[in-house]
């Protein structure tokens, strides 16, 4: 029972953020000469409405892979390879945008990582562990909608007015001007005040064209081309193999990448190159022996989203704007006899308390159970498992401004891993 049987890619393909592998490197702790794949089909179901009643079901079905392979090159020094899609996304609103705030836009984010990480025993109970990743990303998103359409106008006629204007004056906010073009009488005589009698309309003439002109050219659109780049990890762990007790923790450091891309807004095309972060992680991994044939593990993981920025030159804002992660969970594995294994987890991301979050991620925090078995013949182990995750409501957000809610969402996993050592 040393090796727990709730490692099951059901569980992990389930996390906030862009996460979808967990990024484990529990293959380093196998036998030498095991090798593993696991596949898990993920199904989620994530639904909301906007102002104007559109209905929207944005998430689609996705699948994880991962490979590994342990070997030794000598008693105390073990090597593991990994194969993994550590990060991805797959939203999309199928609406009109021309008469729903969020229809057309979308996110296909995809990544391909492979991980050499070695494992040297100081002595029987304390190891040290290092590594390096060579990791590739890629993605496109659109923004589309009136939601869209109104922020992206605001801020594209704010960009331009202020690039013209006087050093002495102090450049305008989209803001203030947002609150103009709502109404605000106070707002419309602060503009005319500091820019001049008429400025105010000349930018709400500015606005309406550019929204037009947003909605004939199919919004905005971002293409990233795969780059790959080189991450490193660090780690130690501490054992006892008697009891079945490990803590191992991994420390990843973040991956800077530099990509090509493409942008198309407002009937203009533009190629550039944007750099931005994969996030550094945590990984905290524990399991003990609490009976005869029990076995309790519990996993910890936290990842820097917020320092994932992407800014694309010609949009001028973050297209990621998500929150750290956090994800615990408990699990206990039971062996029944010689073959067969069972076990239960749960799992917890907690909520961020944020107003809003971004619609290419509508939800916020999770409960998960994964139920899970395992069979062994010889040198051959199969584990299998469903998951069900209930996700936290959330409201989606343009420009910091509710546009859509989201609630009593949920994902279905199932999972299945095959082990041999040869």
């Amino acid at each position: 029972m040393a090796t727990s049987t709730l490692a099951l890619c059901a569980g992990q393909t389930i996390a906030g953020g862009l996460d979808r592998s967990g990024q484990s490197t529990s293959a380093i702790f196998n036998e030498p000469g095991t090798a593993s794949l696991s596949y898990g089909s993920v199904q989620p179901s994530v639904t909301g409405t906007d102002a104007l009643g559109n209905s929207y079901d944005v998430a689609e079905d996705y699948q994880v892979t991962t490979l590994s392979y342990t070997g030794a090159f000598s008693d105390k020094l073990t090597y593991a390879l990994i194969i993994d899609q550590p990060y991805g996304a797959n939203v999309s609103y199928g609406n009109s945008p021309l008469t729903s705030v969020l229809g057309g836009t979308m996110a296909d984010l995809s990544s391909d990582a492979a991980t050499f990480v070695a494992r040297y025993a100081i002595t029987d109970r304390f190891s040290i562990l290092g590594g390096v990743s060579i990791e590739g990303v890629q993605g496109n998103v659109s923004l589309n909608g009136l939601a869209y359409q109104t922020a992206i106008a605001t801020s594209a006629v704010t960009s331009a007015f202020n690039s013209v204007l006087p050093n002495v004056l102090p450049d305008l906010t989209s803001t203030v001007l947002n609150a103009a073009l709502a109404g605000s009488a106070t707002a419309q005589a602060a503009i005319d005040t500091l820019y001049g009698p008429g400025t105010f309309a000349s930018l709400a003439a500015q606005v309406g064209t550019a929204a037009s002109t947003f909605v004939s050219t199919g919004g905005y659109k971002f293409a990233m081309q795969n780059d790959t780049s080189i991450g490193y990890l660090i780690g130690a762990a501490y054992e006892i193999p008697d009891i079945a007790l490990r803590l191992a923790a991994t420390y990843r450091f973040e991956t800077e990448h530099s990509a090509s891309t493409t942008e198309n807004l407002l009937g203009i095309t533009q190629n550039g190159t944007v750099d931005y972060v994969t996030p550094q992680s945590f990984n905290l991994d524990f399991q003990t022996g609490i009976a005869q044939n029990t076995l309790l593990t519990a996993n910890f993981r936290w990842t820097d989203f917020s320092s994932v920025d992407v800014v694309p030159d010609l949009l001028g804002n973050d297209l990621v704007n998500l929150e750290n992660a956090r994800r615990f969970s408990l699990g206990i594995a039971r062996r029944f006899s010689d073959s067969f294994a069972g076990s239960v987890s749960i799992s917890y991301e907690p909520d961020t308390h944020s107003a809003t979050v971004s619609p290419l991620g509508p939800t916020d925090g999770l409960y998960g159970l994964t139920i899970g078995g395992r069979y062994t013949h010889k040198n051959i182990n199969i584990t299998g498992g469903v998951n069900y995750t209930w996700l936290g409501d959330a409201n989606a957000g343009v420009a910091g401004v509710p546009v859509a809610s989201f609630n009593d969402n949920h994902v279905i996993g199932v999972g299945l891993k095959a082990e041999i050592t040869f």
